[in-house]
C-alpha cells in the first residue's frame, strides 16, 4: 500500500510528495473519517455565463478547445456541471430577454436566435468535451413587461404573469433541445430578493409568487412528459428562514421542487442544514460563488477549498462557481461589480495571457476525483483542537477535509489547513495509521492505494 501527497500552498501548485503509515505521533493532531457517508454528487462546475461566452468565442479556436478540455475532460478538471442563463444577467455583453416585445402573452415574437451568436456555439463545444454535463439554467429577469418598472433592471415579479412566464421557460427549454442542449434543472430566478436599484438584470419575488410559480411550472412540465428539475431559492444561506417558512405555508410547494439551491454572499452553509432536516426529500444545491480580483484571486484556495468540503460535508449535491472566464478587469459586465469580481480564468485584453484563480486550484485538488456513484465520508479534527484560551483572540481555525471512496481501490482525502502555520497530523485510511504534514494556508489531496 503507497500514499501520495498533493499539495497547494505558498510558491507551490499541486507539487507531490510521498507519505508514508507511521506510529501514533502524540503531538500530531488527530484526524477522524466518520462512519456515515453521502452519495449522489452530481459534480462540480461553473456559470456558463453570456460573457463567459463571449470571450470564449473570441479566442483562437485552438487556445479555446485546450482551455475547455482542461476544464470539462475526464484528462482535466473533469467538471460535470454548469449553470447557464436564461436571457442576459450581470455578466452579459447586452440585454435582452428572448421575448422584448410589450404584453406579447401569447409568446408569438418568442425566440433564442440572438444566442446563436456566441452563447449557443461555446455551450456546444463544452458539449462534444463532455457530452453528459448536466445544465441548470436560470433567469436573472422575466421580460420587462411582466414586472413593476418597466425594465430588465429591477423591479417586482407580478402574478398576473406567472401563467405566461411558465410558458417562457418551457419554450426556452425546448427550444435550446432543439440545438442539441439539453436543460437538466432550473430556478425560478436567480437571486429572488436582489434588486441593486435598477443597475442590473434583477427581479424580486415574493415567496408566494415563487411557490405560484414552481406549482404551476410542475403541473405544465409533468404534462408535457418533461424530465425537469426545478431547484427554489437560488439565493444566499441567511435566506434559509424564507426557505423554510415556504416549504411548510406555501400547499404543494415540498413535493413540486426537487432541491434549493444557495449561494455563499452572506451567511452560513450550515445554515441549510435546517432544510434536509424538515424536508429530507430535498436536494441542496451550490449555485453561485466565484473569485474576486480585489482578495486575493490567485491565491484563495483555502477559502474555495473550505466551502467545497464544507458543501459535501453538509450533503449538497452540486457545486458550482460562477463566470468560467472573464478580462482582467472582470468584464463585460452589467452592474455593480465590475472590477471586483474574478473569471475562473482571466484572459488579459491587453497582452492575452491567461491566468488561474485560487478557485481554479482547490477545483483541481477535489473535482477530478469525486461523482455522483462515490461514497463522501467526513473528515474532523479532534476535539480541543488548538483551543489553548491564552492564544486569545488568535484561535486557530479548525482543519476541514472529506473522504472520497469510488470503489476503485484508492481512498481520496482532501484536507484543507486555512491557518498561517502547519500541522503535524496523522489519519487513519485502510487500517493504517497515515502520517501528514501539512503546511500553511495549504489544500492536500491524499491519494492511498
Amino acid at each position: 500500500m503507497q500514499g501520495k501527497q498533493y499539495f497547494t500552498c505558498k510558491d507551490h501548485f499541486f507539487s507531490e510528495r510521498e507519505i508514508f503509515s507511521a506510529q501514533r505521533v502524540p503531538a500530531a493532531e488527530q484526524l477522524s473519517v466518520s462512519k456515515e457517508y453521502a452519495d449522489g454528487f452530481l459534480g462540480f462546475g461553473l456559470g456558463i455565463t453570456p460573457s463567459s461566452c463571449y470571450h470564449l468565442y473570441k479566442m483562437d479556436a485552438t487556445e479555446r478547445r485546450e482551455l475547455l478540455h482542461s476544464i470539462y475532460s475526464k484528462e482535466g478538471l473533469g467538471l460535470s456541471v454548469g449553470r447557464i442563463c436564461i436571457g442576459s444577467c450581470d455578466y452579459s455583453p447586452e440585454i435582452y430577454s428572448y421575448d422584448d416585445e410589450p404584453f406579447d402573452t401569447e409568446l408569438k415574437y418568442f425566440s433564442v436566435k440572438r444566442d446563436e451568436k456566441y452563447i449557443i456555439p461555446v455551450i456546444k463545444e463544452i458539449l462534444e468535451i463532455n457530452p453528459d454535463i448536466y445544465l441548470l439554467a436560470s433567469p436573472w429577469s422575466p421580460p420587462y413587461w411582466m414586472k413593476t418598472g418597466g425594465t430588465a433592471c429591477g423591479g417586482y415579479m407580478r402574478d398576473e404573469y406567472i401563467d405566461c412566464y411558465t410558458d417562457y421557460v418551457i419554450k426556452f427549454i425546448q427550444s435550446y433541445k432543439e440545438y442539441g442542449i439539453c436543460i437538466s434543472a432550473v430556478t425560478p430566478q436567480n437571486e429572488p430578493e436582489t434588486h441593486k436599484n435598477g443597475q442590473m438584470p434583477t427581479c424580486v419575488w415574493h415567496p408566494e409568487t415563487e411557490a405560484k410559480f414552481i406549482c404551476l411550472l410542475r403541473q405544465k412540465l409533468d404534462k408535457q412528459g418533461m424530465d425537469v428539475k426545478i431547484w427554489m431559492y437560488d439565493h444566499n444561506f441567511n435566506g434559509v428562514d424564507r426557505v423554510v417558512w415556504s416549504l411548510e405555508n406555501c400547499k404543494g410547494l415540498s413535493e413540486a421542487c426537487d432541491g434549493v439551491s444557495f449561494h455563499y454572499y452572506d451567511g452560513a452553509i450550515e445554515q441549510t442544514k435546517a432544510v434536509t432536516k424538515l424536508f429530507p426529500g430535498l436536494k441542496l444545491h451550490f449555485t453561485e460563488g466565484g473569485p474576486r480580483l480585489t482578495q486575493n484571486y490567485d491565491t484563495d484556495w483555502c477559502k474555495w477549498g473550505l466551502m467545497a468540503v464544507k458543501a459535501l460535508k453538509t450533503g449538497y449535491k452540486s457545486f458550482m462557481g460562477f463566470n468560467i472566464i472573464l478580462d482582467e478587469l472582470g468584464g463585460p459586465n452589467v452592474g455593480p461589480h465590475l472590477g471586483i469580481c474574478g473569471g475562473f480564468v482571466t484572459k488579459d485584453s491587453r497582452n492575452g495571457t491567461v491566468s488561474y484563480s485560487g478557485q481554479y486550484r482547490a477545483f483541481s485538488h477535489i473535482a477530478p476525483y469525486v461523482n455522483e456513484s462515490s461514497k463522501i465520508y467526513s473528515i474532523c479534527v479532534s476535539d480541543g483542537f488548538n483551543m489553548c484560551i491564552s492564544k486569545y483572540p488568535s484561535y486557530d481555525c479548525p482543519i476541514e477535509g472529506v473522504l472520497i471512496d469510488n470503489g476503485d481501490g484508492k481512498k481520496i482525502a482532501v484536507i484543507v489547513n486555512p491557518n498561517n502555520k502547519g500541522f503535524q497530523t496523522q489519519i487513519e485510511i485502510n487500517q493504517k495509521l497515515w502520517y501528514v504534514e501539512l503546511h500553511a494556508d495549504c489544500i492536500t489531496t491524499l491519494i492511498i492505494e
